[in-house]
């Protein structure tokens, strides 16, 4: 089995996305991880407004190589941040592809999971699993076992 990370790093979601990874490695499966950043030096809030506009720094992995696709972004202004949804604009057909969604961020999550997934939905995606991790302090061992138990939940559904 191989999957595929793609996350925005912001906050606390490089950790989520370590742990997910040294999740898979004890399980002996291959995880990469894709950090979708915009090729465009803009703030955020800038990058919201014009974000059909602005495109991917680095290109797509081969998505025919992965099994799993995880997608990751932190909550800012209730939803997902524009390099996430350029990046699953930017993806091809998901048809027989598993995915799962998680999001990080500070009280309510907003719509970044509904956005994500109403994307996702023009893809043909098959949604398995989504989780929003949020906190208003450092995610701790406390939060992380929260990850862990997302981690468990999901996995039982692509084995």
């Amino acid at each position: 089995m191989n999957v595929l990370i793609a996350y925005y790093h912001l906050g606390e979601i490089t950790k989520v996305v370590d742990k997910f990874d040294s999740l898979f490695k004890k399980k002996k499966i291959n995880c990469i991880k894709f950090q979708a950043n915009v090729k465009q030096e803009l703030d955020l809030k800038k990058q919201f407004k014009i974000e059909k506009k602005l495109s991917l720094l680095n290109p797509i992995p081969q998505i025919k190589n992965f099994d799993l696709i995880i997608i990751g972004t932190p909550i800012i202004s209730f939803t997902s941040v524009p390099a996430i949804n350029i990046f699953i604009r930017s993806l091809p057909e998901l048809k027989n592809k598993k995915i799962v969604l998680f999001a990080t961020g500070i009280g309510l999550s907003g719509n970044a999971i509904k956005k994500m997934s109403s994307l996702l939905s023009m893809k043909n995606a098959n949604i398995i699993d989504f989780q929003v991790f949020s906190s208003i302090f450092e995610f701790d061992s406390k939060k992380m076992l929260e990850v862990e138990k997302f981690f468990k939940k999901f996995f039982e559904k692509i084995v």
